[in-house]
């Protein structure tokens, strides 16, 4: 398909479509977002930095939960899940639970409180900021979230993380047993069985839509994270389930690799597996701005004056709501006014508040943000806004390169005054 082809399909009237072609209509717009923002934002290189993360925080993860299920008493049914999962080399398994054993040791005598402490945080952290950063990326968010909503996010999740493993380690065995007491009752017996083979593919598909929900440091619909975290979920178990049943089968990496052979495979598998989940993270993006996404694809070929205009109107109507004494705009609401996508409004109100002209103002549960005017309003003019837009960024380097000619003066002196010469008499 030719790129004009591509653009041609922006301007098709969906209206005057039938709903079937409709529908692949706009399944191959869908589409075409996706492989266009993965080209454009290189995702693929966030997976690789993501299994490196993973790897590096693999050990302290299996730590809080073998810890966590030692508690509970599943701790014999994580290890026998890990070592089902590592069955090309048992010697790499035994290994792995070595290092958890020692780590959970060395922790409980109280070796690792202070340095070690910092590692497993700093790791665990790491992960999670990096899967954040990923998915602020495919949204066009600029910005992260607060250092304390990160330490109290991301602890939720891995305080959460073990016990939904425990319980749901604990909920197989309950079935299991229960089924055990019926074993004449042929439906008794088949419904557990499709519970117990089928709800890890339920945990998967929800795991992915609240991953997909509130991980971007934006909003995102239920309706936009639904069918993606659905798709990613079951994806991801096909590819877990070839891992899990076919790596004993490829001989080849025990010849080159020896008794390491599950390294390169783990590797694989997460790199895939995250490949996957940043796939279904630009298909939810895709989603939400399928409809404003034509506008958004030409915004880095808007003209500067256009894109100067656009920061006008945006610092027009927060300071009119601002007068008006009614709420103040967020995102989605200024881009409901102004009829502009939230994309292109998110990334003016960010470069806006770092020009010191907006104030971004968080409510109590830092789920949104609010913009005001960082200025009073009487003194905010046109020419005010024009002027912080022209000087915004760093206006020194030419100590560095060296630039203080005549001629570098003379061109800066012609720009500040709004004067005009030919460049041959400068």
């Amino acid at each position: 398909m030719k790129l004009r082809d591509i653009d041609y399909i922006w301007s098709v009237n969906e209206h005057a479509l039938g709903p079937l072609r409709r529908w692949w209509l706009r399944a191959l717009k869908r589409l075409i977002i996706t492989v266009e923002c993965i080209m454009k934002n290189n995702i693929m290189s966030y997976a690789s930095a993501l299994t490196y993360s993973t790897m590096l925080a693999a050990v302290p993860m299996l730590a809080i939960i073998f810890g966590i299920g030692r508690g509970f008493g599943f701790a014999p049914y994580i290890e026998d899940k890990i070592r089902s999962s590592l069955q090309v080399s048992p010697e790499l398994t035994d290994k792995v639970i070595e290092f958890v054993n020692s780590y959970l040791a060395h922790t409980q005598g109280g070796v690792v409180i202070g340095v070690g402490l910092i590692v497993l945080m700093y790791t665990l952290v790491s992960l999670t900021s990096n899967v954040e950063t990923a998915f602020n990326t495919i949204w066009y968010v600029q910005s992260s979230r607060k250092v304390y909503r990160r330490f109290v996010d991301y602890m939720s999740i891995f305080l959460m993380l073990p016990f939904v493993i425990v319980i749901t380690s604990g909920l197989n065995l309950f079935l299991l047993a229960f089924k055990g007491h019926f074993p004449d009752y042929q439906f008794v017996n088949d419904t557990v069985e499709w519970i117990v083979h089928f709800t890890p593919i339920l945990l998967a598909c929800l795991a992915f839509v609240l991953l997909y929900k509130y991980m971007p440091n934006t909003e995102v619909k239920w309706r936009s994270a639904l069918w993606p975290g659905i798709a990613g979920g079951l994806v991801f178990m096909v590819v877990q389930y070839l891992y899990f049943h076919y790596q004993i089968k490829l001989s080849s990496y025990n010849a080159i690799y020896g008794s390491f052979a599950a390294i390169p495979l783990f590797m694989l598998w997460m790199h895939i597996s995250w490949c996957i989940c940043l796939i279904g993270g630009q298909m939810c993006y895709a989603n939400q701005y399928l409809d404003s996404y034509a506008f958004e694809r030409s915004s880095m070929e808007l003209s500067r004056r256009y894109r100067d205009s656009l920061s006008l109107l945006l610092m027009c109507r927060i300071c009119k709501r601002f007068a008006s004494g009614s709420t103040s705009f967020t995102v989605r609401s200024l881009a409901r006014d102004t009829h502009l996508p939230e994309t292109i409004v998110h990334i003016l109100l960010e470069e806006l508040v770092s020009m010191q002209l907006l104030a971004e103002i968080h409510d109590e549960r830092g789920t949104e943000s609010h913009y005001l005017p960082a200025i009073d309003i009487n003194r905010i003019t046109v020419k005010m806004v024009m002027r912080r837009i022209d000087s915004h960024g760093a206006e020194r380097l030419d100590r560095v390169w060296q630039l203080n000619t005549r001629e570098w003066e003379r061109l800066r002196y012609l720009r500040s005054h709004n004067e005009d010469a030919l460049l041959i008499d400068v």
